[in-house]
């Protein structure tokens, strides 16, 4: 703290960076676990990343992705990534940039507690909080996540658009990124639209620059989303906003509301803090409505099954982390006034250590769970064996979420993967492959998109409640080829 007076460095600033160091540490602990990555959407973000490394322009026709499809993506992403990679080496841009990123939004959550509080013990206290989101890290450690960008974006542009007198051009610039990064992404518009109406029900005015912010997003919103999906909103109409997804697996991806899972996910001390700080803050604030409004924005897209579960609760579990500061201001007030005042700064340091414990043990339960069951050993030998052992026109049938992961990693051709805005009647038959017990209509569903291989892994089993494919004991039309503790591998040979 010395050194910090003598360099002229705020303790506070200083402490924020520590916060951060201890952040991004925490990550590094499990990114070098395993020398892959962690899910099947990392390796779709790699590849396309490679792509346009290579290329310099993106993979806007995927010949291996059903067997042919067109990639309806913007691909910045890819490119923020390929413009780093073209000088840093892989571990950096694929591994640590993820890192370093999602890491940043202690950073921003600091500078919208202190609009909120005005108090900057308080405020650092919700960016430590901010830290150790259990479901924040384990959608993101080891993942090529674009959430690792998506979520200090959405956070910058909402402390952008509180400061938008004097950051206008910040605020338009990151809106901009923001709609290109993920065109379906309602979350902005619906707060957007949330934040009008709070406005007015607490009888208070938009500024004309909120006014021309609001405009030109939802502009620009619109714009993207004709462009890019035009065809696709022409054949299916609002459908596309659900980005296609098959009903088959709503089920499977969106989940009911459950209490356990989200305190499990948000964490207990972020959780109760957060609520009390919603109960304890009185005066009409434009930060506590903008605050209010994502969070009704959060929840009305998860009753429409817009927004992933998974999502949701991050953004429930950053804005409680960012309220938390008004509960904490409200305890630092009080202390000094009981009759224990002059242990008040001892009592803070044990309850802050107690908080970032309970937040400590779920956090590296996910990490932990992402780093040892998201991509296997097995899994990747598995993969490796088609790649070295099978024709390269092959075409593999596995679920949809293992679909990236047969292209990437074994550089086949998939029958399905997340690119869901075309899946069509796919789903149907590939749900067939793995559940049905008939040779017939099994073998129908594989004749249709010409499979060589059947991948059947536990993930899959566990995807569709299934321990084995009857079907397979017919050795006149299926043949087994590989077997280990994850997968086994099906050759149709008739």
């Amino acid at each position: 703290m010395i050194l910090a007076d003598k360099m002229g460095i705020k303790r506070e600033h200083l402490i924020l960076f520590l916060t951060f160091l201890v952040a991004f540490g925490f990550r590094l602990l499990f990114l070098f676990r395993v020398p892959f990555y962690s899910s099947d959407e990392a390796y779709f973000n790699l590849r396309h990343s490679k792509y346009i490394l290579q290329h310099f322009f993106p993979l806007i026709y995927d010949p291996q992705s059903y067997g042919g499809n067109i990639i309806l993506n913007t691909h910045v992403f890819h490119y923020f990534l390929a413009f780093f990679n073209s000088t840093l080496p892989d571990v950096v841009v694929y591994k640590l940039l993820p890192a370093l990123l999602a890491s940043s939004i202690v950073f921003i959550v600091y500078l919208l507690a202190k609009e909120l509080t005005q108090n900057e013990y308080a405020s650092l206290f919700a960016a430590l909080l901010s830290a150790f989101i259990p479901s924040f890290i384990g959608a993101t450690i080891n993942q090529i996540s674009i959430l690792s960008v998506f979520v200090p974006l959405f956070l910058l542009t909402l402390y952008f658009l509180l400061e938008i007198e004097r950051k206008k051009m910040w605020f338009f610039a990151s809106v901009i990124i923001l709609v290109l990064l993920q065109p379906l992404n309602l979350l902005m518009l619906f707060t957007l639209l949330f934040f009008g109406i709070l406005i007015f029900a607490e009888s208070l005015t938009l500024k004309r620059e909120e006014v021309d912010g609001m405009g030109l997003f939802v502009v620009f919103f619109l714009l993207v989303n004709l462009i890019l999906y035009k065809q696709l909103y022409l054949k299916q109409g609002l459908a596309t906003i659900w980005g296609n997804l098959p009903l088959e697996l709503y089920g499977q991806i969106f989940q009911n509301f459950n209490l356990f899972e989200t305190v499990a996910s948000v964490g207990v001390i972020p959780l109760l803090l957060g609520v009390a700080g919603f109960i304890l803050y009185k005066r009409k604030s434009r930060v506590m409505i903008l605050l209010s409004a994502v969070l009704a924005a959060d929840f009305s897209l998860l009753l429409l099954r817009i927004i992933a579960f998974r999502d949701g609760i991050i953004f429930l579990a950053i804005i409680l982390c960012i309220v938390s500061a008004v509960s904490m201001a409200k305890i630092m007030e009080y202390l000094p006034l009981t009759k224990i005042a002059k242990k008040s700064k001892l009592i803070i340091s044990i309850f802050i250590i107690l908080t970032v414990t309970t937040l400590l043990i779920p956090s590296t339960t996910s990490a932990l769970k992402v780093v040892h069951t998201g991509v296997t050993p097995a899994e990747i030998e598995a993969l490796h064996w088609i790649k070295f052992n099978t024709a390269h026109d092959s075409v593999i049938a596995a679920n949809a979420y293992e679909g990236n992961l047969i292209i990437s990693i074994a550089d086949r051709t998939n029958v399905i993967d997340t690119e869901f805005l075309r899946a069509d009647s796919r789903i149907l038959d590939v749900q067939t492959i793995f559940t049905t017990e008939s040779v017939v209509k099994a073998k129908k569903a594989l004749d249709n998109y010409g499979v060589q291989y059947v991948y059947f892994s536990d993930k899959t089993k566990a995807l569709y409640d299934v321990r084995e494919l009857k079907y397979a004991s017919d050795e006149n039309c299926f043949q087994e080829v590989f077997k280990n503790g994850f997968a086994t591998i099906y050759k149709v040979v008739c």
